[in-house]
């Protein structure tokens, strides 16, 4: 039996260090055999001494994808490619939106991205909803709305492109096939205080290429497919087809936690 330790949202930035030590000793008291992180864990000040801290605590492989707050106070592309280089130093680490398939056992891979909220479900004209993404974060920051949301949607394209790249191979080789994100991929998987996200808020919580390029590729195969995401710190679950479910799982800040222990 393999046992992988899914977590989401940690935000081990607004966490002091006994907090942090908690947290990594309940992941080393699990016996698990991986674990995988749904992005969230810091900003771009901290998300190298953050994820290195918790790759050499837990000792035990991580894939990872990152959040829209592990961009903050920096730039998409020079966290992405400090992901990288923190791969390139810590063995069995990966950055799953640069990485291709990973074996997790002979009948179960493992895809990923971080997606990105791309502003095409709901009403992003109308929206009045500012995230802090749009103010610290440099490839969204001054820019006026519309010029913005051109921002935002090549991201989401970015994302889409991964995985119509990566998963097929997943879905055609495996039984099934967990795929990691931030972001819900449509507006069913993006759930707050027990409800779905409405026109004002889900352009900004959702990242619809991503969700149809799930559907697009998960239509052909007859395979599973298992999505774990986050961002909204609210459970839910949906099921868009009949070999596809979508997790999105809940978190608190200070209070970082397993979310799920996936047995296989």
């Amino acid at each position: 039996m393999t046992k992988i330790g899914w977590a989401t949202d940690i935000h081990l930035s607004v966490c002091n260090n006994t907090t942090r030590q908690h947290f990594y000793r309940d992941i080393r008291s699990a016996g698990l055999d991986q674990l995988w992180l749904g992005g969230d864990i810091g900003e771009a000040d901290n998300i190298e001494s953050l994820l290195s801290e918790l790759i050499a605590q837990v000792a035990i492989p991580v894939a990872f994808v990152l959040g829209n707050h592990d961009f903050y106070f920096g730039s998409i592309q020079e966290v992405r490619g400090l992901a990288d280089q923190l791969c390139a130093r810590f063995q069995n680490t990966v950055y799953l939106s640069h990485s291709r398939v990973q074996q997790i056992t002979p009948t179960v891979g493992l895809v990923g991205h971080d997606g990105w909220a791309d502003g095409r479900i709901g009403n992003f004209e109308t929206s009045m909803v500012m995230m802090h993404d749009y103010r610290h974060i440099e490839e969204l920051s001054g820019y006026d709305k519309l010029e913005r949301w051109e921002h935002m949607k090549q991201q989401g394209d970015l994302a889409a492109r991964h995985l119509y790249d990566v998963l097929p191979d997943a879905m055609e080789t495996y039984e099934e096939t967990y795929l990691v994100t931030h972001l819900p991929p449509m507006r069913e998987a993006c759930w707050y205080d027990g409800n779905i996200a409405d026109d004002e808020w889900a352009p900004h919580f959702t990242c619809k290429a991503v969700g149809d390029a799930i559907l697009a590729i998960a239509s052909q195969y007859s395979s599973k497919l298992t999505v774990l995401c986050g961002h909204t710190h609210s459970p839910g679950v949906c099921e868009p087809a009949p070999n596809v479910t979508i997790y999105t799982d809940g978190a608190e800040y200070e209070k970082p936690k397993l979310s799920r222990i996936i047995e296989l």
